[in-house]
C-alpha cells in the first residue's frame, strides 16, 4: 500500500464506519393515540300492561298482571343507581258515571331478581338487585324495586314486577287507566 494514500484510505474508512453506525442506530419517537369516551344516558321504563277484563260485581275484585321493567345505565359513571315506580289513580273513562280507582288500590306484590340483557354481569352483592327493604306494597308512594351499588349495574337489565289492582265493589262499566312514573337516579 502506498503511504501517500493511507490518510485518504483512513478517512474513507472512518466515514464509512460513521455512516454505517448512523444507519444502524434505531430512532424512536413518543407518539400517542387518544380516544375519548363520552357519557351516555341512564334510563328506566316499564312496558304498557293491560290487565284482564272483569265483570261489574257487588263485591271487590282483584286483577293481577306482570310489569316488565327495563333499566339501562350507559353513563360510564360507576355511581350505581336505583329505580322507583309510582302510580297515579286509575282514571275512569266511559259513559256510566264511574269513579276513579285510587292509586292505593294498585300494589306491587313481588319483585323478581334483575336479569342482564347487555353489559356487566349481575352480582349477588353489588347488583342490580332487589333492595333489602322490600318494595312490596301500594304504589301510591314511590317504591324502590331494583338498585345497583357503586361500580355495578353498568348495562341493561330487566325485572319482572307482579302487580295487583283491587277493583271496588259496584265499579261502573268503563275503562280505568293509571299512569306509572318510573324514575332512575344515580347512587343506590
Amino acid at each position: 500500500m502506498n503511504i501517500r494514500h493511507a490518510p485518504r484510505l483512513a478517512t474513507s474508512l472512518a466515514v464509512a464506519v460513521a455512516v454505517t453506525a448512523l444507519i444502524a442506530i434505531p430512532v424512536s419517537a413518543a407518539n400517542q393515540v387518544t380516544q375519548a369516551v363520552t357519557t351516555g344516558t341512564r334510563t328506566a321504563s316499564v312496558a304498557n300492561l293491560t290487565l284482564g277484563s272483569v265483570s261489574t260485581s257487588h263485591s271487590a275484585q282483584t286483577s293481577t298482571g306482570t310489569l316488565t321493567l327495563t333499566a339501562d345505565d350507559s353513563t360510564g359513571s360507576n355511581l350505581g343507581w336505583n329505580v322507583t315506580i309510582l302510580s297515579s289513580a286509575f282514571v275512569y273513562s266511559g259513559s256510566n258515571s264511574g269513579t276513579d280507582i285510587p292509586a292505593s288500590d294498585f300494589s306491587l306484590t313481588s319483585a323478581a331478581a334483575a336479569v342482564r340483557t347487555a353489559g356487566q354481569a349481575v352480582d349477588a352483592t353489588g347488583g342490580p338487585k332487589v333492595p333489602l327493604v322490600s318494595p312490596v306494597g301500594t304504589l301510591d308512594s314511590a317504591r324502590k324495586t331494583v338498585q345497583a351499588l357503586i361500580l355495578f349495574g353498568n348495562g341493561t337489565y330487566t325485572q319482572a314486577l307482579d302487580v295487583s289492582l283491587t277493583i271496588p265493589a259496584d265499579s261502573a262499566a268503563g275503562t280505568y287507566t293509571g299512569t306509572l312514573t318510573t324514575t332512575i337516579s344515580a347512587a343506590p
